[in-house]
């Protein structure tokens, strides 16, 4: 089976979840992280980008952002609005972390102080932005750039929210300035999905516990290849997504395990067929009377039975 969908990966360190993009073909597992590439130009810093943002009477500087070190988050462009300063650059995109504005370092800025200095920074803005590849799940950012909405952060602002910089109409400019754009030289810029991680999927297992107890994750697995590479902790916007992604991947594994088991009953006799392997979990008793589970990969071989800790190889 083949399969491409949008996907998190989750961090049990942090609990934060990310997205993904899983691609599944017959043999390999794939994950793919979202970046933003140099798709023509010069590019001198592939991971940093800094623009000049002319403030406009009408729409400020077309962004809003989310995030600050109050959260122990970066603060990050959350939307662009089309055809205002920051979408005519060609250079910012939803997901960029903003490291510094007007050449101040605000990587330890709180969410309030980063509003504060782009709506006090003059008609002209120079930011420095990093694409932001794993944003926290309160951060969870659309892929596409929405349109104008009506913004209700004039107040207080909030990190976990959008600060609308996009109604910011404090030019000193009568006439509309000339937009913000790139210079035909300059690097162009792509969001794109790259491969991050690719997992053998033959003699792979599939982990739906968490590590070493009987509790099952809810709508989320790991994949772990033969030599160990793990996915990490794959989950599911929803428990059928979940079911279809778990049938698809062991459909492949099992498909590549009776491939590996013909191949090795060429070289073997009638009598000693390889009639059946794969993984299981041995269940242990803890020294605390809590249970323990261990993979161990088994096979029937002629009138023979096999205990492995790996598979033979």
């Amino acid at each position: 089976q083949t399969k491409t969908s949008i996907a998190l990966l989750y961090d049990e360190v942090s609990e934060n979840a990310y997205d993904i993009r899983l691609k599944l073909t017959k043999e390999v597992l794939t994950i793919q992280n979202q970046d933003v590439v140099c798709v023509s130009g010069s590019d001198h810093s592939a991971n940093h980008r800094t623009v000049t943002l002319r403030r406009q009477p009408v729409g400020g500087l077309g962004l809003s952002i989310k995030g600050g070190a109050e959260h122990k988050v970066p603060v990050v462009i959350s939307k662009i609005f089309k055809d205002q300063a920051a979408d005519q650059t060609g250079v910012l995109f939803i997901g960029d972390a903003i490291i510094q504005v007007n050449g101040i370092n605000v990587e330890s800025a709180t969410h309030e102080e980063v509003v504060h200095l782009l709506r006090n920074a003059g008609d002209e803005v120079t930011i420095t932005v990093q694409y932001l590849r794993e944003a926290p799940s309160f951060l969870k950012l659309p892929l596409g750039s929405p349109g104008p909405s009506s913004d209700h952060s004039s107040g207080a602002s909030s990190p976990l929210f959008d600060s609308g910089l996009h109604l910011n109409g404090n030019s000193t400019n009568t006439a509309p300035s000339s937009p913000s754009s790139p210079i035909a030289n300059e690097p162009k810029y792509e969001k794109r999905w790259l491969d991050t991680l690719s997992v053998p999927l033959s003699m792979a297992r599939i982990s739906r516990y968490k590590a070493g107890t009987d509790k099952l994750r809810s709508n989320a697995f790991e994949v772990l290849a033969l030599d160990g590479v793990s996915t990490g902790i794959l989950q599911f916007y929803t428990a059928q997504e979940s079911a279809d992604w778990l049938r698809a991947i062991s459909t492949n594994i099992s498909d590549l395990t009776l491939q590996n088991m013909k191949m090795a009953n060429k070289c073997c006799s009638p009598s000693d067929q390889v009639i059946h392997m794969g993984w299981v979990n041995e269940r242990l008793e803890g020294t605390d009377s809590s249970q323990l589970y261990k993979f161990k990969f088994l096979a029937l071989k002629g009138s023979s039975f096999y205990i492995f800790s790996t598979p033979p190889v």
